[in-house]
Protein backbone atom coordinates (compact mmCIF):
# COMPACT_ATOMS: atom_id res chain seq x y z
CA UNK A 1 0.00 0.00 0.00
CA UNK A 2 1.48 3.70 -0.87
CA UNK A 3 1.49 6.57 1.04
CA UNK A 4 -0.83 7.76 -1.05
CA UNK A 5 -3.34 5.34 -0.31
CA UNK A 6 -3.08 5.14 3.25
CA UNK A 7 -3.19 9.16 3.23
CA UNK A 8 -6.72 8.45 1.87
CA UNK A 9 -7.62 5.78 4.44
CA UNK A 10 -6.58 8.16 6.71
CA UNK A 11 -8.67 11.03 6.13
CA UNK A 12 -11.93 8.60 5.18
CA UNK A 13 -11.87 7.69 8.68
CA UNK A 14 -11.35 10.94 10.36
CA UNK A 15 -14.20 12.18 7.91
CA UNK A 16 -16.69 9.49 9.05
CA UNK A 17 -16.51 9.85 12.53
CA UNK A 18 -16.82 13.94 12.33
CA UNK A 19 -19.57 13.38 9.59
CA UNK A 20 -21.62 10.72 12.60
CA UNK A 21 -21.24 13.24 15.17
CA UNK A 22 -21.42 17.21 13.42
CA UNK A 23 -23.53 16.52 10.25
CA UNK A 24 -21.61 16.42 7.11
CA UNK A 25 -23.35 19.64 6.10
CA UNK A 26 -19.88 21.77 7.99
CA UNK A 27 -17.08 19.32 7.27
CA UNK A 28 -15.34 19.93 3.95
CA UNK A 29 -12.93 17.20 3.54
CA UNK A 30 -10.04 17.94 1.16
CA UNK A 31 -11.20 21.40 0.12
CA UNK A 32 -8.75 22.97 -2.61
CA UNK A 33 -8.73 26.41 -3.62
CA UNK A 34 -11.08 26.57 -6.86
CA UNK A 35 -10.27 29.43 -8.60
CA UNK A 36 -6.58 29.22 -7.76
CA UNK A 37 -3.65 27.12 -7.93
CA UNK A 38 -6.10 23.94 -7.21
CA UNK A 39 -4.29 22.42 -4.49
CA UNK A 40 -5.78 20.60 -1.29
CA UNK A 41 -5.76 23.04 1.12
CA UNK A 42 -5.59 20.82 4.22
CA UNK A 43 -7.40 17.06 5.05
CA UNK A 44 -10.59 18.40 7.13
CA UNK A 45 -12.43 22.01 7.04
CA UNK A 46 -14.94 22.05 9.67
CA UNK A 47 -17.08 25.68 9.40
CA UNK A 48 -19.36 26.58 11.66
CA UNK A 49 -21.22 29.49 12.48
CA UNK A 50 -18.30 31.74 13.66
CA UNK A 51 -15.85 29.12 14.15
CA UNK A 52 -13.21 26.82 11.85
CA UNK A 53 -11.55 24.28 12.61
CA UNK A 54 -8.18 23.25 10.45
CA UNK A 55 -7.58 19.65 10.48
CA UNK A 56 -4.43 17.31 9.07
CA UNK A 57 -4.23 13.80 8.98
CA UNK A 58 -1.32 11.82 8.82
CA UNK A 59 -1.19 8.49 8.44
CA UNK A 60 2.24 7.80 8.48
CA UNK A 61 3.32 3.54 9.38
CA UNK A 62 5.61 3.90 13.22
CA UNK A 63 8.57 1.70 12.84
CA UNK A 64 9.81 2.78 16.68
CA UNK A 65 11.69 5.46 14.99
CA UNK A 66 10.58 8.79 16.61
CA UNK A 67 12.45 11.53 15.02
CA UNK A 68 11.84 9.79 11.63
CA UNK A 69 8.41 9.65 12.63
CA UNK A 70 7.98 13.19 14.24
CA UNK A 71 9.33 14.66 11.18
CA UNK A 72 6.98 12.68 8.56
CA UNK A 73 4.07 13.44 10.81
CA UNK A 74 4.19 16.21 12.85
CA UNK A 75 6.44 18.60 11.29
CA UNK A 76 4.72 17.90 7.48
CA UNK A 77 1.15 18.68 9.33
CA UNK A 78 2.74 22.09 11.24
CA UNK A 79 3.52 23.09 7.75
CA UNK A 80 0.30 22.10 6.34
CA UNK A 81 -1.95 23.83 9.13
CA UNK A 82 0.24 27.35 8.75
CA UNK A 83 -0.30 27.26 5.01
CA UNK A 84 -4.16 26.73 5.21
CA UNK A 85 -4.61 29.41 7.62
CA UNK A 86 -2.53 31.39 5.85
CA UNK A 87 -4.36 31.13 2.62
CA UNK A 88 -7.63 31.06 4.17
CA UNK A 89 -7.83 34.18 5.41
CA UNK A 90 -5.52 35.83 2.48
CA UNK A 91 -6.58 39.21 2.43
CA UNK A 92 -5.31 39.49 -0.74
CA UNK A 93 -7.79 37.68 -2.69
CA UNK A 94 -10.93 35.59 -1.99
CA UNK A 95 -10.29 31.70 -1.59
CA UNK A 96 -13.26 29.33 -3.07
CA UNK A 97 -14.11 26.06 -1.65
CA UNK A 98 -16.08 23.35 -2.12
CA UNK A 99 -18.55 21.44 -0.33
CA UNK A 100 -19.27 17.51 -1.67
CA UNK A 101 -22.94 18.14 -2.01
CA UNK A 102 -22.99 21.65 -2.97
CA UNK A 103 -21.57 24.03 -5.54
CA UNK A 104 -17.81 26.00 -5.74
CA UNK A 105 -18.55 28.71 -2.44
CA UNK A 106 -16.56 31.76 -1.16
CA UNK A 107 -15.07 30.86 1.95
CA UNK A 108 -16.05 33.50 4.51
CA UNK A 109 -13.40 34.95 6.05
CA UNK A 110 -15.14 37.61 7.24
CA UNK A 111 -16.82 35.66 9.72
CA UNK A 112 -13.99 33.61 11.06
CA UNK A 113 -13.49 34.67 15.08
CA UNK A 114 -12.33 31.24 16.54
CA UNK A 115 -9.56 29.33 14.57
CA UNK A 116 -8.43 26.00 16.30
CA UNK A 117 -5.72 23.72 14.86
CA UNK A 118 -5.79 20.15 15.41
CA UNK A 119 -3.41 17.38 13.89
CA UNK A 120 -4.63 13.61 14.23
CA UNK A 121 -1.76 10.73 13.81
CA UNK A 122 -3.34 7.32 13.03
CA UNK A 123 0.23 5.89 13.82
CA UNK A 124 0.03 2.97 16.39
CA UNK A 125 2.60 1.80 18.68
CA UNK A 126 3.83 5.65 19.49
CA UNK A 127 4.48 5.56 23.64
CA UNK A 128 5.55 9.17 23.69
CA UNK A 129 4.49 11.89 21.70
CA UNK A 130 4.10 15.62 22.08
CA UNK A 131 0.50 16.66 23.13
CA UNK A 132 0.81 20.21 21.10
CA UNK A 133 2.62 22.00 18.61
CA UNK A 134 2.65 25.48 17.42
CA UNK A 135 2.62 27.37 14.10
CA UNK A 136 6.47 29.27 13.13
CA UNK A 137 4.20 32.29 14.04
CA UNK A 138 3.18 30.61 17.76
CA UNK A 139 -0.52 29.43 17.00
CA UNK A 140 -1.64 26.58 19.13
CA UNK A 141 -2.21 23.30 17.72
CA UNK A 142 -3.68 20.36 19.29
CA UNK A 143 -2.30 16.78 18.80
CA UNK A 144 -4.50 13.78 18.75
CA UNK A 145 -3.79 9.86 18.09
CA UNK A 146 -6.43 7.78 16.40
CA UNK A 147 -8.15 6.21 19.45
CA UNK A 148 -7.84 9.60 21.30
CA UNK A 149 -10.22 11.44 18.30
CA UNK A 150 -12.49 8.97 17.83
CA UNK A 151 -13.31 8.91 21.28
CA UNK A 152 -12.97 12.94 22.10
CA UNK A 153 -15.90 13.09 18.81
CA UNK A 154 -18.15 10.57 20.50
CA UNK A 155 -18.07 11.74 23.47
CA UNK A 156 -18.64 15.67 22.72
CA UNK A 157 -20.49 15.26 19.76
CA UNK A 158 -21.84 18.59 19.48
CA UNK A 159 -19.15 21.45 17.73
CA UNK A 160 -20.40 23.36 20.48
CA UNK A 161 -19.07 20.81 23.22
CA UNK A 162 -16.07 19.74 20.96
CA UNK A 163 -14.39 23.25 20.06
CA UNK A 164 -15.17 23.85 24.07
CA UNK A 165 -12.74 21.22 25.20
CA UNK A 166 -10.15 22.36 22.61
CA UNK A 167 -10.36 25.95 23.48
CA UNK A 168 -10.21 24.98 27.33
CA UNK A 169 -6.97 22.75 26.21
CA UNK A 170 -5.47 25.44 24.79
CA UNK A 171 -6.29 27.96 27.65
CA UNK A 172 -4.25 25.50 29.77
CA UNK A 173 -0.99 24.38 27.33
CA UNK A 174 -0.41 27.10 25.66
CA UNK A 175 3.31 28.61 26.07
CA UNK A 176 4.32 24.95 28.00
CA UNK A 177 6.10 22.01 26.24
CA UNK A 178 3.63 19.05 27.61
CA UNK A 179 4.29 15.31 26.04
CA UNK A 180 2.20 12.45 26.78
CA UNK A 181 3.01 9.00 27.84
CA UNK A 182 -0.04 7.07 26.62
CA UNK A 183 1.69 3.23 27.71
CA UNK A 184 1.70 1.48 30.73
CA UNK A 185 5.02 1.62 33.07
CA UNK A 186 6.39 -1.69 31.69
CA UNK A 187 5.58 -1.06 28.32
CA UNK A 188 8.79 1.10 27.40
CA UNK A 189 11.65 -0.81 25.92
CA UNK A 190 15.34 0.09 25.97
CA UNK A 191 15.25 1.58 22.86
CA UNK A 192 12.38 3.87 23.24
CA UNK A 193 13.73 5.08 26.74
CA UNK A 194 17.27 6.09 24.75
CA UNK A 195 14.94 8.07 22.82
CA UNK A 196 12.58 9.53 25.10
CA UNK A 197 15.61 10.98 26.73
CA UNK A 198 17.02 12.30 23.56
CA UNK A 199 13.59 14.37 22.51
CA UNK A 200 13.80 15.37 26.43
CA UNK A 201 17.30 16.82 25.67
CA UNK A 202 16.37 18.47 22.70
CA UNK A 203 12.86 19.69 23.69
CA UNK A 204 12.96 20.35 27.33
CA UNK A 205 14.15 23.84 28.82
CA UNK A 206 12.19 24.79 31.81
CA UNK A 207 13.97 27.59 31.72
CA UNK A 208 12.19 28.84 28.85
CA UNK A 209 8.76 27.27 29.06
CA UNK A 210 7.07 24.94 31.88
CA UNK A 211 7.88 21.50 31.06
CA UNK A 212 4.91 18.52 31.50
CA UNK A 213 5.01 14.66 31.47
CA UNK A 214 1.49 13.29 31.24
CA UNK A 215 1.38 9.62 32.27
CA UNK A 216 -2.08 8.70 30.71
CA UNK A 217 -3.89 8.82 27.22
CA UNK A 218 -5.74 11.60 25.80
CA UNK A 219 -8.93 9.10 26.94
CA UNK A 220 -7.33 10.06 30.35
CA UNK A 221 -7.27 13.85 30.08
CA UNK A 222 -10.57 13.43 29.01
CA UNK A 223 -12.07 12.12 31.68
CA UNK A 224 -10.06 14.41 34.28
CA UNK A 225 -12.02 17.60 32.16
CA UNK A 226 -15.30 15.95 32.00
CA UNK A 227 -15.15 14.77 36.11
CA UNK A 228 -14.26 18.50 36.90
CA UNK A 229 -17.45 20.22 35.63
CA UNK A 230 -15.81 20.63 32.36
CA UNK A 231 -12.73 22.02 33.40
CA UNK A 232 -9.50 21.05 34.68
CA UNK A 233 -8.19 20.31 37.52
CA UNK A 234 -6.05 22.91 39.36
CA UNK A 235 -3.14 21.06 40.61
CA UNK A 236 -2.58 20.81 36.33
CA UNK A 237 -3.13 24.31 35.97
CA UNK A 238 -0.62 25.38 38.53
CA UNK A 239 2.26 27.86 37.15
CA UNK A 240 4.57 27.43 40.59
CA UNK A 241 7.25 24.75 39.24
CA UNK A 242 9.22 24.70 35.84
CA UNK A 243 8.49 21.13 35.66
CA UNK A 244 5.68 18.81 36.29
CA UNK A 245 4.59 15.26 36.02
CA UNK A 246 0.91 14.06 36.26
CA UNK A 247 -0.35 11.00 36.50
CA UNK A 248 -3.80 10.44 35.01
CA UNK A 249 -3.36 6.63 34.56
CA UNK A 250 -7.27 5.36 34.96
CA UNK A 251 -9.29 8.58 34.80
CA UNK A 252 -10.94 7.17 31.68
CA UNK A 253 -11.78 3.62 32.96
CA UNK A 254 -13.06 5.29 36.60
CA UNK A 255 -15.19 8.07 34.41
CA UNK A 256 -16.97 4.76 32.20
CA UNK A 257 -17.57 2.97 35.51
CA UNK A 258 -19.69 5.16 37.56
CA UNK A 259 -23.12 5.11 37.39
CA UNK A 260 -24.09 8.56 37.06
CA UNK A 261 -22.07 8.66 33.45
CA UNK A 262 -24.12 5.71 32.41
CA UNK A 263 -27.30 7.51 33.24
CA UNK A 264 -26.18 10.77 31.76
CA UNK A 265 -25.60 8.93 28.80
CA UNK A 266 -28.83 7.60 28.52
CA UNK A 267 -30.52 10.50 29.15
CA UNK A 268 -28.69 11.93 26.35
CA UNK A 269 -30.59 9.99 23.71
CA UNK A 270 -33.50 11.94 24.06
CA UNK A 271 -31.68 15.10 22.82
CA UNK A 272 -31.18 13.27 19.33
CA UNK A 273 -34.30 14.48 18.91
CA UNK A 274 -32.96 17.63 17.61
CA UNK A 275 -30.28 16.37 15.61
CA UNK A 276 -32.82 14.42 13.73
CA UNK A 277 -35.11 17.45 13.42
CA UNK A 278 -32.52 19.78 11.87
CA UNK A 279 -31.43 16.65 9.31
CA UNK A 280 -35.31 15.97 8.48
CA UNK A 281 -36.90 19.14 8.55
CA UNK A 282 -34.14 21.71 8.25
CA UNK A 283 -31.58 20.93 6.00
CA UNK A 284 -33.97 19.26 3.08
CA UNK A 285 -33.52 22.39 1.55
CA UNK A 286 -29.88 24.32 1.41
CA UNK A 287 -31.00 27.92 1.05
CA UNK A 288 -29.17 30.94 3.27
CA UNK A 289 -32.65 30.88 5.83
CA UNK A 290 -32.94 26.90 6.63
CA UNK A 291 -28.92 27.27 7.17
CA UNK A 292 -29.28 30.08 9.58
CA UNK A 293 -31.69 28.06 11.54
CA UNK A 294 -29.80 24.87 11.52
CA UNK A 295 -26.83 26.49 12.82
CA UNK A 296 -28.92 28.65 15.64
CA UNK A 297 -30.19 25.14 16.71
CA UNK A 298 -26.88 23.07 16.33
CA UNK A 299 -25.24 25.57 18.25
CA UNK A 300 -26.75 23.75 21.72
CA UNK A 301 -24.74 22.03 23.38
CA UNK A 302 -25.90 17.82 24.30
CA UNK A 303 -27.00 18.86 27.37
CA UNK A 304 -29.35 21.77 26.54
CA UNK A 305 -30.48 19.92 23.56
CA UNK A 306 -31.46 17.15 25.74
CA UNK A 307 -33.19 19.83 28.18
CA UNK A 308 -35.12 21.06 25.03
CA UNK A 309 -35.80 18.18 23.45
CA UNK A 310 -37.23 16.47 27.03
CA UNK A 311 -39.33 19.59 27.68
CA UNK A 312 -40.81 19.31 23.83
CA UNK A 313 -42.06 16.30 24.36
CA UNK A 314 -43.60 16.79 27.65
CA UNK A 315 -45.34 19.84 25.72
CA UNK A 316 -46.63 17.95 22.94
CA UNK A 317 -47.90 14.83 25.17
CA UNK A 318 -50.30 17.00 27.00
CA UNK A 319 -51.35 19.05 23.58
CA UNK A 320 -51.01 16.20 20.99
CA UNK A 321 -55.05 15.27 21.17
CA UNK A 322 -56.13 18.97 21.41
CA UNK A 323 -58.59 19.65 18.41
CA UNK A 324 -59.92 23.45 17.98
CA UNK A 325 -59.28 26.61 17.28
CA UNK A 326 -56.47 27.61 19.92
CA UNK A 327 -52.61 27.56 20.04
CA UNK A 328 -50.41 26.16 22.66
CA UNK A 329 -46.96 28.20 23.43
CA UNK A 330 -44.02 27.32 25.69
CA UNK A 331 -41.14 29.69 25.96
CA UNK A 332 -37.62 29.58 27.81
CA UNK A 333 -34.43 31.59 27.40
CA UNK A 334 -31.06 29.91 27.24
CA UNK A 335 -27.99 32.57 27.81
CA UNK A 336 -29.43 34.89 25.23
CA UNK A 337 -31.11 32.22 22.59
CA UNK A 338 -35.10 31.65 22.90
CA UNK A 339 -37.09 28.48 22.51
CA UNK A 340 -40.37 28.50 21.45
CA UNK A 341 -42.95 26.16 21.26
CA UNK A 342 -46.32 25.52 19.50
CA UNK A 343 -48.99 23.10 19.12
CA UNK A 344 -51.85 24.20 16.63
CA UNK A 345 -54.61 21.94 15.96
CA UNK A 346 -54.98 19.96 12.95
CA UNK A 347 -58.03 21.90 11.18
CA UNK A 348 -56.97 25.14 11.91
CA UNK A 349 -56.71 27.00 8.95
CA UNK A 350 -53.17 27.82 7.91
CA UNK A 351 -53.16 31.75 7.81
CA UNK A 352 -54.50 31.58 11.30
CA UNK A 353 -51.80 29.59 12.22
CA UNK A 354 -49.01 31.62 10.76
CA UNK A 355 -50.66 35.32 11.98
CA UNK A 356 -50.95 33.53 15.64
CA UNK A 357 -46.84 31.87 15.53
CA UNK A 358 -46.14 35.47 14.37
CA UNK A 359 -47.75 37.05 17.74
CA UNK A 360 -46.28 34.29 19.78
CA UNK A 361 -43.14 34.90 19.08
CA UNK A 362 -43.47 39.19 19.16
CA UNK A 363 -45.25 38.68 22.54
CA UNK A 364 -42.78 36.44 24.46
CA UNK A 365 -40.09 39.46 23.05
CA UNK A 366 -42.18 41.92 25.37
CA UNK A 367 -43.33 39.84 28.23
CA UNK A 368 -39.60 38.56 28.71
CA UNK A 369 -38.45 41.96 28.49
CA UNK A 370 -36.13 41.06 25.27
CA UNK A 371 -34.57 38.87 27.53
CA UNK A 372 -33.58 36.49 24.22
CA UNK A 373 -31.67 38.50 21.31
CA UNK A 374 -32.55 35.46 18.71
CA UNK A 375 -35.64 33.56 19.13
CA UNK A 376 -36.39 29.73 17.66
CA UNK A 377 -39.62 28.47 17.02
CA UNK A 378 -40.79 24.88 16.57
CA UNK A 379 -44.48 24.57 15.73
CA UNK A 380 -46.05 21.19 15.48
CA UNK A 381 -49.74 19.46 15.15
CA UNK A 382 -51.56 16.34 15.90
CA UNK A 383 -49.26 13.01 14.62
CA UNK A 384 -46.54 15.67 13.48
CA UNK A 385 -48.28 15.87 10.34
CA UNK A 386 -46.45 19.02 9.64
CA UNK A 387 -43.20 20.63 11.67
CA UNK A 388 -43.40 25.16 11.31
CA UNK A 389 -39.97 26.33 11.91
CA UNK A 390 -38.26 29.79 11.91
CA UNK A 391 -35.97 32.19 13.33
CA UNK A 392 -35.70 35.76 14.89
CA UNK A 393 -32.22 37.25 15.04
CA UNK A 394 -30.62 40.56 16.11
CA UNK A 395 -33.81 41.26 18.35
CA UNK A 396 -34.00 45.01 19.89
CA UNK A 397 -36.86 46.73 21.51
CA UNK A 398 -39.89 47.20 19.63
CA UNK A 399 -41.28 50.63 18.98
CA UNK A 400 -43.72 51.59 21.21
CA UNK A 401 -46.98 51.32 19.02
CA UNK A 402 -46.05 47.98 17.89
CA UNK A 403 -45.72 46.81 21.56
CA UNK A 404 -48.96 48.43 22.50
CA UNK A 405 -50.59 46.26 19.51
CA UNK A 406 -48.99 43.03 20.80
CA UNK A 407 -50.63 43.42 24.43
CA UNK A 408 -53.57 44.40 22.94
CA UNK A 409 -53.75 41.09 20.58
CA UNK A 410 -52.40 39.18 23.79
CA UNK A 411 -55.28 40.53 25.83
CA UNK A 412 -57.69 39.45 23.14
CA UNK A 413 -56.45 35.70 22.86
CA UNK A 414 -56.19 35.42 26.81
CA UNK A 415 -52.42 34.71 26.75
CA UNK A 416 -50.14 35.64 29.64
CA UNK A 417 -52.81 34.87 32.19
CA UNK A 418 -51.03 31.55 33.73
CA UNK A 419 -47.30 31.49 32.04
CA UNK A 420 -45.17 29.54 32.62
CA UNK A 421 -41.44 29.34 31.41
CA UNK A 422 -40.27 25.24 30.55
CA UNK A 423 -38.09 23.32 33.11
CA UNK A 424 -34.65 23.59 32.38
CA UNK A 425 -33.49 22.83 35.73
CA UNK A 426 -31.66 19.15 34.75
CA UNK A 427 -28.49 18.11 35.99
CA UNK A 428 -25.99 16.77 33.16
CA UNK A 429 -25.48 13.68 35.52
CA UNK A 430 -27.87 13.02 37.63
CA UNK A 431 -27.53 12.55 41.42
CA UNK A 432 -26.10 9.76 42.83
CA UNK A 433 -22.70 7.22 43.12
Amino acid sequence: MDSTEKGNIGEEFVNEIAYSSFLDYWCYPSPEDEYGDKKEICDLLILFSDSLIIISVKNYEFKDFYSRYFRQTIDKAVKQIYGAERKLLNREREIFIKHPKREIERFPKEKVANIHRVIINLGEGVRFYPFNKATKDDKFITLLDKEAFQTIVRELDTIPDFIEYLRKREELFTDKTVTILPGDEDDFPVDTAKQFFEYSEQNFNPNEKQSILVSGTEHDILASYLMNERSFPEYIQSKEYNGMFVQLDGNWTDYNQRNQVKAKRDLDKNSYFLDELVKREVLTNHNENSVELATAILSFNRFNRRVISNNFWQFYDAYKDAKGNFLARRYADFDGIGIVFAFYPMEMPQEMVNTLLGIALDSFCVYSNYKSKTMILIATTNEFKQFKMGLMKNIVPFPKEQEEQIRKDVELLGWFKNHQEFNVTEKEYPDGE
